[in-house]
């Protein structure tokens, strides 16, 4: 593999923002914990109308996951991705280099990455989406911040295209999940009790024919709007220069915080029973249009909000805490789906299909805990985390620093020196 041009390197660790970190790495809560009802056969098992036990204060525990939680990790996931593509892109220009080869590169690598974690791993891998996602937002990264946001629809219409082609199949993988009951028993069946090697040809038919196809269509429009305001967001100077914009930040977590918690929180059938009514019909409409909005709107309310925490200096100390788990999160993302489903899946401790919710969101916060320790444990003698080396290799072309050199103290001078 040709290495790339050699001016080009990554980030050093003192030029990072603590801001970007800790986003990413409180992110990867939310993500681990909705990811565990997937995990534990919970999610399917709740949409076939079966019996799962619940645990103590499982079912609300259950809800307040998937409200304030369920797709907005990802989403604020996306948004950093977004902002990182960006970076990146503003950095080659200013060297007078093209960004282009650079970025395809290094999305391939994160295609590849997503490929092997979808098949071999986990197919509920969010890394594939993210690169074709990248995909389609390379042509537009130089765009400025006052028209970037006027590129979504046509981004949109990218995607449908790119989606087109796999309306058949997608069309089939809905109506197997519609037959709820019978994918709760295959998964059930597969992952609960088969060996590595069943569970395996399992998942690749899996990823062929269901997730892969249902993923396509799902996360590629609702993800794409991020990826634009993450970068929005970076060309506005909200991430790299949170200070600088205070008010606007302050709005933003009001208006979009509340907003989406209200959105979130209250059930669309009651929002709906009450816009109908309103006789005014434009008002009808106006309610359930915000309503739509404001509920994935939640995510710039959670992202507005720690940016602004962040200023204050007790609060930057406790949530710089995260910031070691934001520099890793590609590792600590794997290394959730190899644990995860190691304790579910029948190659493991077999327990799919049987841990109550309360127990397992208990567990993934303790999980967490431990990926924050072990983080910042790992970055005191290394560069990057072990998946962040091999992405960094694969898209540089060239060897990666890995261990942090030990620092020799200066020696000093002795009273017999002349």
């Amino acid at each position: 593999m040709p290495p790339t041009s050699p001016s080009l390197k990554p980030v050093a660790p003192e030029a990072r923002l603590l801001q970007l970190d800790v986003l990413r790495g409180l992110a990867l809560l939310g993500v681990l914990l909705v990811n565990l009802s997937m995990f534990s056969g919970s999610e399917w098992a709740i949409d076939a109308h079966l019996p799962y036990p619940m645990g103590w204060g499982g079912k609300v525990l259950q809800a307040l996951t998937g409200a304030l939680l369920e797709s907005k990790s990802a989403a604020l996931l996306a948004m950093l991705f977004g902002a990182g593509l960006t970076i990146q892109a503003e950095a080659l220009t200013r060297r007078g280099e093209r960004h282009l080869p650079f970025s395809l590169r290094r999305v391939g690598t994160l295609a590849l990455l997503g490929l092997a974690h979808s098949f071999l791993l986990w197919d509920g891998d969010i890394l594939l989406d993210y690169a074709l996602i990248s995909l389609l937002m390379l042509p537009v990264l130089h765009v400025s911040a006052r028209r970037i946001l006027w590129t979504l629809p046509l981004l949109w219409a990218a995607a449908g295209l790119l989606i087109l082609p796999f309306a058949g199949r997608i069309g089939a993988a809905t109506d197997l999940l519609e037959q709820a009951a019978r994918f709760n028993a295959l998964s059930a069946e597969h992952y609960g009790a088969a060996s590595w090697l069943a569970t395996l040809k399992y998942r690749a038919w899996e990823m062929v024919h269901v997730l892969g196809p249902v993923r396509l269509a799902n996360r590629l429009p609702i993800l794409l709007p991020f990826f634009v305001l993450g970068a929005y967001f970076w060309k506005k100077g909200f991430f790299s220069e949170p200070e600088r914009h205070g008010a606007t930040l302050r709005r933003m977590a009001l208006v979009f915080g509340l907003l989406g918690l209200a959105a979130n929180l209250f059930p669309q059938e009651l929002v709906w029973s009450y816009s109908a009514s309103f006789s005014f019909r434009p008002l009808r409409i106006l309610v359930r249009a915000t309503y739509f909005f404001a509920k994935p709107g939640l995510t710039l309310g959670y992202a507005a909000g720690i940016l602004l925490l962040l200023q204050h200096p007790v609060a930057r100390k406790a949530l710089g805490t995260f910031a070691p788990l934001g520099r890793m999160a590609l590792t600590q993302y794997l290394l959730q789906s190899l644990i995860c489903t190691w304790i579910f899946n029948g190659h493991g401790l077999g327990l799919y299909g049987k841990v109550p919710i309360s127990h397992y969101l208990m567990g993934g916060m303790a999980l967490f805990a431990l990926q924050v320790w072990s983080s910042r444990l790992w970055l005191a003698r290394f560069r990057m985390g072990p998946a962040e080396w091999l992405w960094r290799r694969l898209t540089y072309g060239s060897p990666q620093a890995f261990r942090l050199r030990p620092t020799i103290p200066a020696t000093a001078p002795s009273a017999t020196t002349p």
